[in-house]
């Protein structure tokens, strides 16, 4: 039974990763009876409009032009129109823009409508094969060094499938840094999907870490990563027991680290945190 679509409204309309076959009918027809399109990259929305022969009036949105933008998407849904939000490629307001514009439009009243379609997270979920039973989406991983160990030292213990997003001039560092705190799991690097050069790697953390420093990739990217799985989510840390070795056992702290992730377990990265802050009186600074 096709559900009726209301005469207004805020339409969150997810874009094809690539594939333009991939827009779906019910956003074609969204599309067709739009008033407006608000989207990331007006060039982007341009190509697709061209490419279904729409002649439709498109605005430039992201959340740092919120307040330019607004008021000209306001007037038309007040006036009972319809206003399309298009992102760059998959679904508006996953680590695109769209959620801070979805919030307002609810907060004044306005229906928003989400549609189902292209998703880069669910896409290479299904590619990696993994469980997606329970999954973690944690968006872009932090660009600086020491935020992004801790980031990642912070989701060492996850039990669940990961899914992280990565622009490629950092991808070799991230995957080194994933490799430091995850151990040899497995993984899945998924780069351009549904494009020309589309191409899925599965392997272990390290090995993809040495495959992205011998050869740089281009294009949109994102990684998978198996949850905590098998024996060694039953082996417990003994925190005091780290922090006694920390105290005294006189090697330096990676080594102390990757000696007890292999005892244990557990990420050398996690295990490293442990150890600086206790060598350091609870301040995890690096030296």
């Amino acid at each position: 039974m096709q559900k009726h679509e209301p005469d207004g409204g805020l339409y969150l309309v997810p874009s094809p990763l690539g594939n333009l076959g991939d827009l779906t009918l019910r956003a074609i027809e969204v599309l067709k009876k739009a008033d407006l399109a608000a989207a990331e990259d007006t060039r982007r929305a341009l190509k697709l409009l061209n490419h279904l022969e729409l002649r439709l009036p498109v605005i430039s949105y992201r959340e740092q032009n919120h307040n330019r933008a607004w008021p000209r998407i306001a007037e038309v849904l007040s006036g009972g129109g319809r206003v399309a939000v298009l992102t760059d490629a998959g679904a508006p307001g996953v680590s695109d823009p769209g959620a801070f514009l979805a919030a307002e439009a609810r907060r004044a009243g306005f229906a928003v409508i989400p549609l189902p379609g292209p998703s880069a997270v669910i896409t290479a979920l299904m590619a990696s094969g993994f469980s997606a039973d329970r999954f973690t989406f944690a968006g872009f991983i932090p660009a600086k060094g020491k935020d992004r160990r801790n980031f990642l030292a912070g989701l060492a213990g996850h039990p669940w499938t990961l899914v992280f997003f990565e622009a490629p001039h950092r991808l070799a560092e991230s995957l080194a840094d994933l490799a430091e705190a995850f151990g040899p799991r497995p993984a899945l690097l998924a780069r351009e999907m549904t494009k020309l050069h589309e191409e899925y790697f599965a392997a272990d953390l390290p090995t993809l870490a040495a495959s992205a420093a011998e050869r740089p990739r281009k294009g949109e990217i994102t990684i998978v990563v198996e949850g905590r799985t098998g024996p060694e989510e039953k082996a417990e840390l003994d925190l005091e027991r780290v922090r006694h070795l920390a105290l005294t056992d006189p090697r330096p702290t990676k080594a102390l680290a990757a000696a007890l992730a292999q005892e244990s377990g557990r990420g050398r990265g996690e295990l490293y945190q442990l150890i600086l802050a206790a060598r350091l009186g609870g301040d995890s600074e690096e030296r």
